[in-house]
Order: C-alpha cells, then structure tokens, then sequence
C-alpha cells in the first residue's frame, strides 16, 4: 500500500494558484499568450453577464493583465486554435481536445437533448428542417430563421433556436462565429480545421485525460473536484467520484500521481508526480504579494466546497437572486491578496460615462487592511478600470474604504 505525503492547506492552496496561472501579470502579452492560458486552464467559461467585461475576458484578464480582448475571438474563430464546447460549463477549450467530447456529444444526440438544464425535447421535424438550412445556405444563427419565441423558461427560446442549440449540444453543429454576442452554427464537418486528429479516443483515454489534465490545471484535488472541473462531461457520461478515485489510485501505483494527506481535510487528495517536491517549496514561501479580482466564473472559483476548505471563502454568486435576497450585491468579485481571498466589491462599468462604480466593498472578518494593500488594490482597480474601457472610478459607498 502506496503511503500518503502529508501537506498543508497552505501549500494545496498556492500550488492551485500557481497552476492556474495566478501571480503577477506578465509585462507584455500576445495572442499565443491568450492561447497558452485557456491551454493552462482547460477550459474558459463564456457568459453573457456585462455588467463589466464578459467573465471570459475577465478570467483572462486576472492573469494577464492588459491583453489585446479581440485576440480570445480570433483564436476561436479565425484560428481555429479553441473552440466552443461543454466543458464545465460553456467554454472556450483547446481545439486538440474536441475529440474527447465525442462520447458525451454522441448522448445527446441519443436525445436531441438540450444541454441547459430544462431538458427540453426538441420536434425531430424542427431539427431536420434546421440542419438542412445551415447544410445548404451556410453559417446561420437564430436570427436567420423565422418564428415567435414561446412562452416561458428564461430565454422564451423559439423551435429554431432551440433545435439549434440542440444539434450544437449533439455536436452536429459547432459555433462557426460570433455576430455580437449571438452565435452563428455550421455543420460540424465544416468548422473542424483539416489538421485535426478527429478519431475518437477510447474510454480509457479519455478517461485518463481529464483526469490528469484536472491534476495538472488544480495541483492537488481529490475526486470530487476533478468531477466539478469537467462538470457537463462527467455528468453526461455518468462518471462519478468513486469511478475518478479508482483511477487516481491506478495512476500512484504506476507512479503517474501521489496521494497525499492534506492537514485538517480528510479526503485523500491527489497531486502529479512532478508536482510533489513543488508542495514543499510552497510550504515555505509564495512569491506573490498583489491584488487580483477574480469573477465568480472562473475556474479558480468554481468549486464551492473547494473554494471553502481551501479559502475558507465563501462562494456567494447572487446574481440570480432577487435584490432582497442578497447578502452582497449583484456581481460581487472576490478580491485575491497573496494567496487569499480577503473580501468582495460589487463593480458595475457605467459604458457611456466610461466610469467604473463601485457599489460596495466588504472585508472578511479575519482581515485587517492595511496602506500596503490598498496601495495594492487600489493599482489593481486602475488597472480593472483601463481593462474596461473606463477612464475614471467611482466609489458609491458612504466613504471609500481608499485613503485618499
């Protein structure tokens, strides 16, 4: 039997961080920077959400700093070098991995189910009626097809729009570009560039590389969190934690991965091989002193009972709740110092003013600020407000928690 290394929550903590490319930002990006990025992360959630820039920007932009935005689009659909897919959630990943979706895609289809939660058959009449427009005109979005929108359910989608989304979740169909934000479908056949490996792996494969790759995006996870990662493929194919531990396990006795026994948490965690000896050098020291705003789609956040044991934080997404129902604010963005999350404010990018208001700021009661981090933060906010398009910030509070 395989003995577990023992760590602490501090080493678990700086390595995630360190593995998801959180630290100061570089001093110049480029596109191959962007790409290398969502190829660090695996995945980049898209959402639709703009009360300031769209999350996929914004993850983007808490590691890299200024970037030049256009470059993420392009890559997609110029490049062909990422593509849309149900990773997480909807994301941008790495074209290189579209092959591993074909198993979850191929259930869908099974279907012509939805992937949004509603599960909403969708009229086989409509779909082929769909599919035939795109197959013989081209590109087309929603727009392109005629019809009122039902009523109900969040979006009132209309048959069209929902047979497209439905072929997309089926992987008939992939997103050829971005009119805005709306998107534009074609035959799956027609979007896959030819350099492509398009054969499909086999379980095992696929298997092995979601789980390695999660061990390589977080550092050190136990099963659950490699599940929450790669959520909408684990949960289509039916993988659960036990079936993910029993392959972690697999790769320690091969020596691929290392158990080990993190302190005060009682799931055993797993980490890669390579990965070890870097636990112990964080045991001691992490480098980076900053400020980074996180959103609450980014993959550093998106496992709540993770973000907990190894914050002590908790995920409070409320933009989905009633005002009355909030503790914090509408978009409320967790504030990264060092290696933790010491509190939360509520942005909102006032466009035509070209103004950054700040409608609330909260600290977490083990926090004591200091001059030190608001210098910090207060660069950081500059720096949040050139990202988007703002020239100036407003604080909307009844004093600004910034000296002046």
């Amino acid at each position: 039997m395989v003995s577990a290394l023992r760590v602490s929550v501090d080493a678990v903590r700086r390595l995630q961080l360190e593995k998801q490319g959180i630290g100061e930002p570089p001093k110049k990006t480029t596109k191959k920077k962007v790409e290398e990025t969502v190829r660090r992360l695996g995945c980049v959630q898209i959402d639709t959400i703009n009360v300031v820039e769209r999350a996929h920007y914004f993850t983007l932009w808490t590691r890299l700093g200024q970037y030049k935005k256009a470059d993420l689009p392009a890559l997609a659909y110029e490049d062909r070098c990422l593509f849309e897919g149900w990773g997480h959630a909807m994301c941008y990943m790495p074209m290189t991995d579209w092959r591993y979706l074909i198993a979850a895609n191929r259930e869908r289809a099974k279907n012509r189910i939805i992937h949004t939660g509603w599960f909403s058959r969708v009229e086989p009449e409509i779909v082929d009626y769909v599919s035939d427009r795109v197959r013989r005109e081209g590109p087309l979005g929603s727009a392109d097809f005629e019809g009122k929108k039902p009523s109900g359910g969040w979006w009132g989608w209309k048959p069209a729009k929902r047979a497209l989304e439905a072929l997309f979740s089926s992987g008939d169909l992939m997103v050829a570009r971005r009119d805005g934000f709306q998107r534009i479908y074609d035959l799956t056949e027609r979007v896959l560039p030819s350099w492509l490996d398009t054969s499909e792996p086999t379980e095992e494969q696929r298997n092995r590389l979601f789980a390695t790759r999660t061990l390589g995006y977080l550092g050190a996870t136990k099963p659950a969190d490699i599940k929450s990662y790669y959520h909408s493929w684990c949960v289509k194919l039916g993988l659960t934690a036990k079936q993910i531990q029993g392959l972690l396990e697999g790769l320690v006795v091969e020596g691929t991965a290392v158990k080990l026994c993190v302190e005060g948490l009682g799931s055993p965690h797993y980490c890669m091989a390579e990965d070890a000896p870097r636990l112990g050098e964080l045991e001691r020291d992490w480098g980076y002193g900053g400020v980074r705003l996180v959103n609450y789609f980014d993959s550093l956040l998106w496992n709540a009972d993770r973000l907990e044991a190894l914050f002590g934080f908790e995920r409070a997404l409320e933009v989905y709740l009633k005002p009355h129902q909030r503790k914090y604010g509408y978009f409320t963005t967790p504030i990264l110092y060092g290696d933790r999350l010491v509190g939360r404010l509520d942005p909102k990018l006032e466009r035509k003013e070209k103004k950054l208001i700040i409608r609330g700021l909260w600290y977490e009661d083990s926090f004591k600020n200091d001059e030190a981090f608001e210098d910090e933060l207060q660069k950081t906010l500059d720096d949040f407000s050139r990202f988007n398009g703002a020239e100036k910030i407003e604080w909307r509070l009844e004093k600004s928690p910034i000296s002046a």
